[in-house]
């Protein structure tokens, strides 16, 4: 009984980037969420981070990428998520836009 709550308790991921496939031992994605076609000549990214599912931090809202980067007009924005063993995840918001 004692070895199935302890496989119970690894098998769940405790951090996790919350989006797109998720790997138990290892996850890296990029995802494409939104594209115009047309190009952008600037580019900011921010990120979210997440420790043992109990502490998260960061701010990846479109207002702060715009903000950094002075994008006025978005034309494309990824998702990047990583995570390790359940023990650290980030999700990334990179967003490509035109002044």
């Amino acid at each position: 009984m004692k070895f199935c709550s302890f496989l119970f308790l690894f098998l769940l991921s405790c951090a996790s980037p919350g989006f797109g496939p998720k790997g138990f031992i290892y996850t890296n994605t990029k995802t494409g969420i939104f594209g115009t076609g047309v190009s952008g000549s600037l580019k900011s990214e921010s990120c979210v981070h997440s420790i043992l599912g109990l502490v998260s931090f960061g701010n990846a809202s479109l207002d702060t990428l715009k903000s950094q980067s002075n994008i006025k007009q978005i034309t494309e924005t990824n998702w990047k998520t990583f995570g390790i063993l359940g023990i650290y995840a980030n999700l990334c918001i990179e967003v490509l836009g035109m002044p």
